[in-house]
């Protein structure tokens, strides 16, 4: 009877002491890649071409070594802060978009459930941690916001919006894939 309890009690201890060493959010790598080529069709899809009259309001707000700069740290990390920037800016009114509105909840639906998902996954990692993402990510999400808030939400905006965001979490996309 005693040998049973020592055993079960091993089998307990190495039980907790596995689970213990996983690594923290190891379901996120593959349904990150997977749901951010879902989002980056969604925006592809979800309104037309740029019209001519908003082309004057494009510029490069996600560098192409944005995500290179976050090479080092967490994948959960630099997702979140990522899909949080995306999630406040879309938080704002769509009203002069002209763009499917089937899709474009979709599209809202899956950045909410991600940030959610990911706030859990991610809330026992240091701060400190966290603040690095913060820095690196947050000022090109608030310069786009920045520009919406510029064009009074206007379609021209969105329009420039939408595009830059594509392109943003297309290079997401590729430092997700550099992360196999």
């Amino acid at each position: 009877m005693e040998l049973m309890k020592v055993v079960l009690l091993l089998m307990i201890l190495i039980s907790v002491c596995g689970a213990a060493s996983l690594p923290s959010c190891s379901w996120t790598h593959f349904r990150l890649r997977r749901l951010n080529e879902e989002c980056i069709g969604l925006l592809k899809n979800m309104g037309d071409r740029m019209p001519l009259e908003c082309l004057q309001l494009e510029s490069n707000i996600f560098p192409d070594d944005v995500f290179n700069k976050s090479q080092n740290e967490d994948v959960a990390l630099v997702a979140l802060e990522t899909l949080k920037g995306v999630n406040k800016i879309f938080r704002n009114k769509q009203t002069s978009v002209t763009w499917n509105q089937d899709q474009l909840g979709l599209f809202k639906n899956i950045i909410h459930r991600q940030v959610k998902n990911l706030q859990e996954c991610v809330e026992k990692e240091v701060q400190t941690v966290m603040d690095s993402s913060s820095a690196i990510l947050r000022p090109y999400f608030e310069r786009l916001e920045k520009r919406l808030k510029e064009k009074k939400f206007s379609s021209c905006g969105w329009e420039m919006v939408r595009t830059q965001l594509q392109d943003g979490l297309e290079k997401f996309q590729t430092f997700l894939e550099s992360k196999k």
